[in-house]
């Protein structure tokens, strides 16, 4: 799935570091699920979770097996899009308004890029953006039916299992976030991962750059469209990079 920040491209990279040392019932958790591009290719009992409830409801809805639109035409867009916004009367269901607004916006930001459809290429083809985004999709929806439990809540509040692997892909510093993320407190967060990392969690996080009590255990430099200067567009030469804390890291 078309997501800002997706890790799609470096997860068989990422995987084989985070899964290492990880025991048959061990849980795998990730707070910032998002575009489901990493769980998606890990087994065993999973929980995916995300502060955007109508990401959630949208993949419990393709987990349980409904059937969504594979054309989204501008007026069911723009309707959908009134209704996320309170401007007309609910009447499609959540995860239909999550299929919409993920499937039909621009540059995969719900309801915030405007809207995706066609476009003439400079080739002189046309480039159907909606049916890209329907045809990734559709590669993922199999992978996650089975053992993976969704939530909707902030990462602080999850209730996470005993000696879990956790895999924190939050909204990186310096580069432009969805409107739910805007306000995302840096500081807290790398709090938050120091004292479950204390209580006995296994704990990666994706960043550009992370505090000095946290260890990089793998890093690529890769072209990326979300620049950290908090524009889209462009294709920036940037490092990306995975911590572990390591407290004796500290110099």
């Amino acid at each position: 799935m078309k997501y800002m920040g997706s890790k799609a491209r470096f997860t068989k990279e990422i995987l084989p570091i985070i899964l290492k040392e990880r025991k048959p019932e061990q849980w795998y958790i990730e707070p910032f699920a998002g575009g489901m591009n990493v769980i998606c290719e890990v087994g065993g009992k999973r929980i995916a979770n995300d502060n955007n409830y109508y990401l959630i409801e949208m993949w419990k809805g393709l987990a349980n097996g409904n059937k969504y639109p594979t054309e989204i035409p501008k007026d069911l867009y723009d309707f959908a899009r009134d209704i996320y916004n309170g401007r007309e009367e609910k009447t499609l269901s959540d995860d239909l308004i999550g299929w919409i607004g993920w499937m039909g916006s621009a540059n995969g930001r719900f309801f915030e890029g405007g809207y995706s459809g066609k476009s003439n290429t400079k080739i002189g083809t046309v480039r159907d953006y909606i049916k890209e985004a329907v045809s990734n999709i559709e590669k993922q929806k199999d992978k996650v039916k089975g053992q993976i439990i969704f939530m909707n809540k902030d990462y602080w509040n999850l209730d996470i299992p005993e000696n879990s692997i956790v895999y924190c892909d939050p909204p990186y510093q310096y580069t432009k976030q969805y409107s739910n993320s805007k306000n995302f407190d840096h500081n807290s967060f790398w709090n938050w991962v120091r004292n479950i990392s204390k209580q006995g969690h296994t704990v990666f996080v994706s960043e550009y750059n992370a505090p000095t009590d946290f260890e990089c255990v793998w890093q690529k430099e890769a072209k990326s469209s979300l620049s950290a200067n908090g524009k889209i567009g462009g294709n920036k030469l940037s490092v990306e990079k995975l911590f572990k804390f390591s407290p004796t890291n500290v110099q």
